[in-house]
Formats: C-alpha cells, sequence, structure tokens
C-alpha cells in the first residue's frame, strides 16, 4: 500500500520538523525534574488562619505540567535526532532547540559559541531538519495533530467518541424565528416616561416630583 496516496498522509518540510523540535525541548522544559535533596528551610509550621484571613494571604503558585501526548511526541522527536548519523549535528540540533525554548541561552550565543554566525546556524539547523524530513518521509511517518493522527480522529468518529461533549444552550427557538409584535398594542411596546417637571419649580420640588 502507497502511503503517500493516502489523503492522510503528509510530507514532512524541514519546517515541520524544526516545529517539532522546538516543541519537543519545551515540553522537557516544563517536565518534572529530581532536583535532589532540598536545602534546610523553616520547620515552622503554616498557622491556621481563619478563612476570611486565608484568601490571598500566600502567593499563588501554579505547575505547567506536559500531557501524555506531548510526551508521546517529544519521546519520539528525540529517537528522530538520535538517528541521524553525524553526532555534531546532533548536539547542535540540541542546542538550538534549547536556546529556541528558551532554557538554554539564546541563538546569538550559540552561534558565538560555535564559531559560526547565526544565518550559517540556520543553514545548519535547515540541512539537518530537511534530512530528518527526508527519512521521515522514506519511512512514510505520517504527521500527527494534537497526539492523535487522522486516521485515529476518523476511527473515533465513526466509533461514535466524541472529544468534547456538546451542550445546548439553555433556551431553545425555531431556526429563522422572530420576535412576534402586535400592532394592535403599541402600548405595550414603549416605556412608561416620567412626567416631565417644570423648570421653573424649585430644586427641592424637583427631588420630591
Amino acid at each position: 500500500m502507497d502511503m503517500k496516496a493516502s489523503p492522510h498522509f503528509q510530507e514532512w518540510t524541514a519546517d515541520a520538523v524544526r516545529e517539532r523540535v522546538v516543541e519537543a525541548a519545551r515540553t522537557l522544559a516544563i517536565c518534572p525534574r529530581a532536583l535532589g535533596p532540598k536545602a534546610f528551610g523553616n520547620a515552622m509550621p503554616e498557622p491556621l488562619r481563619r478563612q476570611t484571613d486565608a484568601y490571598a494571604s500566600n502567593a499563588p503558585r501554579y505547575r505547567r505540567r506536559p500531557s501524555a501526548a506531548a510526551i508521546a511526541r517529544m519521546e519520539e522527536c528525540w529517537t528522530w535526532i538520535n538517528r541521524h548519523p553525524d553526532g555534531r549535528d546532533r548536539q547542535r540540533l540540541y542546542d538550538w532547540a534549547r536556546a529556541r525554548a528558551g532554557c538554554g541561552g539564546t541563538v546569538k550565543s550559540l552561534a558565538r559559541k560555535e564559531g559560526v554566525s547565526e544565518r550559517t546556524l540556520r543553514r545548519d539547523i535547515a540541512r539537518v531538519c530537511a534530512a530528518i524530513a527526508h527519512h521521515l518521509n522514506g519511512a512514510h511517518v505520517l504527521r500527527t495533530c494534537g497526539g492523535l493522527t487522522p486516521g485515529d480522529a476518523d476511527r473515533a468518529e465513526g466509533e461514535g467518541i466524541r472529544p468534547t461533549e456538546h451542550r445546548s444552550p439553555p433556551h431553545w427557538r425555531a431556526p429563522g424565528a422572530r420576535p412576534k409584535i402586535d400592532p394592535d398594542e403599541p402600548s405595550r411596546r414603549l416605556l412608561s416616561h416620567r412626567t416631565p417637571v417644570p423648570a421653573d419649580k424649585p430644586v427641592q420640588e424637583r427631588i420630591k416630583q
């Protein structure tokens, strides 16, 4: 079976591989890490506050964690890079991805470290990504979208599985419905205005009225 003849197959390009590499580096940056033993801190327990005092008493903390699909795509991307024959290109691609993800310096500092210009570094990264894309196209690897291939999405739709449950609005209206207005009762469509107060009356009488 020719995978390229399949409607779900999309050829890999250097830009597509480059996006996956940067996504993998960003996923790795937010993965939990084993930091080892922590330094001794304050042994004083947190005081018990009243409900009115406990609200917003501590700074909010939020930790981003990657999804299972993102981790699977990251591991798949590392496999592509590790299959590249040139070890220097692999290391340079890893360093470039960390720089683009914002966790390993900048691309300019990386180019200075490698002893090349930024333009040369971009050309080298494009060359390595193009080689990886050529290998993926030769192996007929499908491009995933959000962790699911198009075939998986079609199977889920055929089995009646929906990613999100559709909730209908709390009201109902027929398609093309319009508000009905009775022309014989115009008073119900008008607001009851207040009786105008003459301008020659004192201010206190205006307020009372």
